[in-house]
């Protein structure tokens, strides 16, 4: 199940997030700005109180203001330009090299995302300053 964000601003379209993207988003620091990131445990997190109550970890109608929209998408392009640095940096490695981190189990290398996660990333960062806030759902 996906996560949609709904605008305030009825002129911005809803944009969608798949449920890996927008939490692999989330606790790689764009939820930073809202109280959001990850827990001790993988696949936890921790999130503070929010005036609605809510979460936005979960799709059940947490409010993002327009302040932290922007926020948030600030964030954004710099986790995308990371992930673009990260993968240029991947690219110059040995095919050997790419394989032998991608085998380990020992969780001590920083593989670069998905392109299609920096895509969907920088969507994101375009399309929240014009939302004038959104809901998750």
């Amino acid at each position: 199940m996906g996560f949609d964000l709904r605008p305030r601003n009825k002129k911005a379209s809803d944009f969608s997030m798949g449920a890996f993207s927008w939490s692999w988003m989330l606790d790689n620091g764009v939820g930073l700005p809202v109280g959001y990131g990850p827990g001790f445990s993988p696949g936890s997190f921790i999130y503070r109180t929010r005036p609605d109550g809510k979460c936005i970890g979960y799709n059940d109608g947490a409010k993002v203001t327009a302040a932290e929209a922007k926020q948030m998408a600030a964030v954004a392009i710099w986790l995308a330009d990371y992930q673009d640095d990260l993968f240029a940096q991947w690219e110059k490695l040995s095919d050997e090299e790419r394989q032998r981190m991608r085998d380990s189990t020992s969780n001590l290398y920083t593989l670069p995302v998905r392109r299609d996660f920096v895509a969907k990333i920088r969507a994101f960062a375009a399309w929240a300053p014009t939302s004038g806030g959104f809901h998750v759902y």
